[in-house]
């Protein structure tokens, strides 16, 4: 035997021999003689080929395959290989449960009673399929009614005492005081409506009598409503009728105010005109001002004058004897020395 041979043998054994332990680790034997069941379910909770299935908590086969139709639900089916020579009866649930909280699944198969011949299911039978969740899978449905209770009673036990911690009366925690403050709000809310519908029992009456009066009114109003336009009008007439008067007036007044102003206006062009002509007989030497302003030498002599006649009243003020009438010159004199004046 040549060695090519050799080589093309230990290949073909070697693929062999992968393609059975491959099978063997997802739980087919390819080596034994199959027998597989169908099931089809609405949902698996993402079960893998080789999920192993369970009689009564023992290993009796695995899943052979995993498949989605495609119908109008998106059922999934499920194909069951169990070892040879195991039976079950036509009534099987195929029941999916959960193994564990990290997502692990497993297939139980339940019954009530073994089978015999024609009672067994048949390889490729379709089995009634069942999905639990994970709550279900680890209690059971019979000891489900059990837990709920105990649950609720340890809910209820923490219910209360929250309850006492936050809401009663001796709690001095900010939801009791808000509650507390709530309901004395509420309170007041009651009895302040309580008083108001006191109130409008009692004024019914009034507010009856309010609205008729009112619908009175606004009926007068409306039978009414041709007069009323026609005054509207008559004192919008009215008004512009003023407003054109006093407007004609005030135009009057303005014009009488400006021809005022222009007498006056000529009044003191003729008075600055006068003043014009005054400067100018100033400036020729006219009259006895002009010709103080015009004539040197009278004003020098004004200024002696002047100078004359102050001279004049100081000595009279400081010798008044010298002018007194009668009086002897030798006396004069000797009043003179006395002062020490020559």
């Amino acid at each position: 035997m040549s060695n090519e041979v050799k080589v093309g043998i230990l290949a073909v054994v070697a693929i062999a021999v992968s393609y059975w332990g491959y099978k063997f680790i997802l739980g087919n034997n390819v080596l034994l003689k199959s027998n597989t069941y169908e099931v089809y379910y609405p949902k698996v909770g993402r079960m893998q080929v080789g999920t192993q299935v369970f009689i009564n908590g023992v290993e009796v086969g695995s899943v052979a395959s995993v498949d989605l139709l495609n119908d109008v639900d998106r059922t999934v089916k499920v194909v069951l290989d169990l070892k040879p020579g195991m039976t079950i009866p036509k009534d099987t649930r195929a029941v999916i449960v959960a193994t564990g909280f990290m997502g692990g699944k497993a297939v139980m198969l339940e019954y009530d009673n073994p089978c015999s011949g024609e009672d067994c299911a048949q390889p490729g039978d379709t089995l009634e399929g069942e999905y639990l969740g994970l709550l279900n899978s680890m209690v059971g449905e019979e000891s489900m009614g059990e837990y709920v209770g105990i649950l609720q009673k340890g809910l209820q036990r923490v219910i209360d005492t929250l309850n006492y911690a936050l809401l009663s009366d001796e709690s001095d925690s900010p939801i009791a005081n808000s509650m507390r403050n709530l309901d004395a709000t509420l309170a007041n809310l009651n009895s302040t409506t309580r008083q108001l519908d006191r109130m409008l029992s009692r004024s019914s009456g009034s507010i009856e009598q309010s609205l008729a009066n009112v619908e009175s009114i606004t009926g007068n109003l409306k039978d009414n409503n041709a007069k009323i336009t026609s005054i509207l009008a008559n004192a919008d007439s009215l008004s512009a009728d003023l407003v054109a008067a006093d407007l004609q007036q005030t135009v009057a007044d303005i014009n009488a105010a400006l021809a005022k102003l222009g007498q006056t206006l000529d009044s003191a062009d003729q008075a600055v005109a006068g003043i014009s002509g005054l400067v100018d007989g100033l400036e020729q030497g006219e009259g006895t001002l002009g010709k103080l302003m015009k004539d040197e030498q009278l004003y020098q002599d004004l200024s002696e004058l002047s100078a004359r006649a102050d001279s004049l009243i100081k000595d009279l003020k400081n010798r008044p004897y010298r002018y007194i009438p009668l009086k002897s010159r030798n006396r004069i004199n000797r009043y003179d020395r006395k002062d020490g004046r020559d």
